[in-house]
């Protein structure tokens, strides 16, 4: 039985890495939160970065747990999207860590896709080349309308 040398993990790492370049291209608005303390150091000034990543999304992933949210008109389903984001092109942009970690806020940060506001509620490494993550993935949930919105 063949063993995968470092050249051939080397090779795979490029192939995943230029697959980025053509299948992930769906741009979604990251609202990042930055927080600051104010000029008296006493409270934290919080404000919000718009940053725009390229990812490849899987809608209407399978699952095992609930997701759905009942109402009076049906069911809507609150975690549809799974976005998929390549360690190469975070790490590009500086976005993750000494430990191969995407470096968000999963709780106070915010993804928009297609005009919808979602959160994150899970996340983690979904591909490695050898001990190297090169795939990342976050699970989105939808974040609740205001009464006053139509999307579905």
């Amino acid at each position: 039985m063949g063993h995968m040398t470092q050249a051939d993990w080397d090779e795979y790492i490029e192939s995943i890495n230029e697959f980025h370049d053509d299948a992930f291209q769906q741009i979604i608005n990251w609202k990042r939160i930055v927080t600051n303390l104010s000029e008296n150091g006493e409270d934290d000034v919080i404000r919000t970065e718009n940053i725009e990543l390229k990812g490849l999304f899987l809608y209407n992933y399978f699952r095992s747990w609930p997701n759905s949210k009942p109402d009076t008109t049906g069911e809507t389903d609150q975690e549809s999207c799974m976005l998929i984001l390549n360690n190469q092109y975070l790490t590009d942009l500086g976005y993750v860590n000494g430990d191969n970690q995407f470096t968000f806020k999963p709780v106070e940060d915010r993804f928009v896709l297609n005009g919808l506001t979602y959160k994150a509620s899970g996340e983690s490494h979904a591909a490695q080349a050898g001990s190297k993550p090169i795939i990342h993935f976050i699970i989105l949930k939808r974040e609740e309308l205001n009464s006053s919105e139509n999307k579905y």
